[in-house]
């Protein structure tokens, strides 16, 4: 009866361990394959001007705060994101220029700034663990200069989805549609850090419109694309130009200008 039970486990775990890539059909291997070129062909879509209405809903379950952002700028060189705290009312105006990052607070007349490889949106309480140009990059489709151009151990899931595990930064792993499209991103395997789902429009081609991000602290946010635009000229000027006596700050000093 031992012998049995163990021969039993052994045909159990057999059958629920998640297929390799050796063990595939021909078909699911090109399947694969074919999901894969999809999303790393998205690093190829060339940068434009762009301006986005987005709704942040951020904090814990029994404590969130609001506020909405328009986002803009001509490529993911140079970005503003302005965050109104209530009807025209600017909180605060972000600019990110390469590894440059400033907030300025028009209430406080004080700028905060910073320069480094890090992202500091964090930090200013904008609920997003990327910089401002990966998050231009997400919202326009250029998925691989976001989750990265390398993927490890894959495997198959349910309804056609693949996921990978990602070998170069921001790492953790990546479940893709049959289409090349990011569905779940998981700063890593073991479930610490952040969680990210992302939801799509049903225009051509489809492209973000909802972020649900969650950690397992219970922080959470959602992020929500309410309007989108492509300008058929580029932005003449996304400079922030600060008032000349404007208190200046490094960002280790930022206390948030949202209440």
């Amino acid at each position: 009866m031992k012998n049995y039970f163990f021969f039993a486990l052994a045909v159990l775990l057999c059958a629920c361990a998640k297929p390799q890539l050796d063990d595939l059909t021909p078909e699911k291997q090109a399947e694969m394959e074919t999901s894969l070129q999809k999303y790393l062909a998205s690093a190829d879509i060339p940068s434009k001007p762009f301006r986005v209405q987005m709704s942040l809903r951020f904090g814990t379950e029994d404590d969130t705060r609001r506020v909405t952002a328009l986002f803009w700028g001509n490529d993911e060189e140079r970005l503003r994101l302005d965050v109104m705290a209530g009807v025209g009312v600017t909180a605060a105006k972000i600019i990110e220029d390469g590894q440059h990052f400033l907030i300025y607070s028009p209430n406080d007349n004080k700028a905060w700034f910073y320069q480094g490889a890090t992202q500091p949106l964090l930090q200013v309480g904008v609920p997003i663990p990327f910089n401002l140009g990966h998050l231009a990059d997400l919202l326009n489709g250029r998925y691989a200069l976001v989750f990265g151009k390398e993927c490890g151990n894959s495997d198959f899931l349910q309804d056609g989805l693949l996921r990978c595990e990602l070998t170069s930064k921001p790492g953790g792993d990546l479940t893709v549609s049959a289409d090349g499209l990011p569905q779940v991103w998981r700063e890593n395997g073991k479930g610490h850090g952040w969680k990210m789902q992302i939801f799509y429009s049903e225009d051509t081609p489809a492209l973000p419109y909802r972020l649900n991000l969650t950690m397992e602290n219970g922080k959470r946010a959602i992020v929500l694309v309410k309007d989108r635009e492509n300008p058929a000229r580029p932005f003449s000027d996304v400079r922030l130009a600060l008032p000349a006596d404007t208190l200046l700050l490094p960002l280790a000093k930022y206390k948030s200008v949202v209440r």
